[in-house]
């Protein structure tokens, strides 16, 4: 909206006079590249701490590989078994509903809960999976995901829930570790079946094949696993703590002129 106008030019834009204020109001050269340089030493010791995060996937990855060519794969369907406990008791209320993500985790749900009956949903105990079977339009990728907190939730009985049958012959955090690969996503998609809706079925998912050493190599390698998603959240964090503290830069270098 025009407001005035000054020698036939349009000073008084709202755009003009935001655009004119920080001009006008910008620091002296040195304080900008103080500040710059601040920024850039952020951004360095953050990709840093990313190529350390790459070269631990690396490591997850390369043991893997080594296991699959010294050990024959397994299906893992003797391993697993459905879980189909309800909350029928209503232990389980609203703030305990989950959904699944693509990044196969548990995530609050989206959905609108009002009226919603909760008692057959089901119920999510630790170390138990849970997953949607329906593969189309998820980006190629399977929401599946280990509920690795101490405490049980519930989700939609439309999903499927299961768990490893003995935690010393499939470890769930090492299962899970196959899980997150992309070959995972990939064979799922695969064996994905359907016309308007693509699924993949309890029966797909048991004969998945992965090698299966002693439960001590399993605890090691998801321990590695564990460290490399840890760093991987922090890593996110730090990131999005760079974003945020652009606009304080900006407003400190502007204060310390004044």
């Amino acid at each position: 909206m025009l407001v005035q106008i000054r020698g036939g030019r349009h000073e008084n834009t709202f755009g003009f006079q935001i655009w004119k204020r920080s001009f006008l109001n910008s620091p002296p050269y040195s304080t900008q590249l103080k500040y710059v340089d601040f920024y850039k030493s952020m951004v360095a010791n953050q990709q840093s701490y990313e190529r350390g995060l790459e070269d631990l996937k690396l490591v997850c990855d390369g043991y893997i590989e080594d296991l699959r060519r010294k050990m024959p794969c397994e299906k893992i369907g003797p391993y697993i078994e459905l879980v189909e406990t309800k909350n029928d008791d209503l232990h389980y209320g609203l703030d305990d509903v989950r959904g699944v993500s693509i990044e196969k985790k548990l995530i609050e749900t989206k959905a609108d809960m009002a009226d919603v009956n909760l008692s057959p949903y089901y119920v999510i105990q630790p170390n138990e999976f849970v997953y949607v079977t329906v593969t189309s339009r998820n980006g190629g990728r399977v929401s599946l995901a280990l509920n690795d907190t101490e405490n049980a939730c519930i989700c939609s009985s439309s999903y499927v829930v299961f768990k490893s049958k003995d935690a010393e012959n499939l470890w769930p955090q090492y299962l899970m570790l196959f899980f997150s690969r992309s070959e995972f996503n990939r064979y799922a998609r695969f064996c994905s079946w359907g016309s308007a809706r693509e699924t993949f079925d309890w029966e797909e998912l048991c004969n998945v094949q992965i090698p299966i050493p002693d439960i001590y190599t399993q605890k090691t390698i998801a321990e590695v696993f564990a460290v490399y998603n840890m760093r991987k959240q922090i890593n996110e964090n730090m990131k999005a703590q760079i974003k945020d503290i652009c606009p304080i830069l900006i407003k400190g270098s502007l204060e310390e002129e004044k």
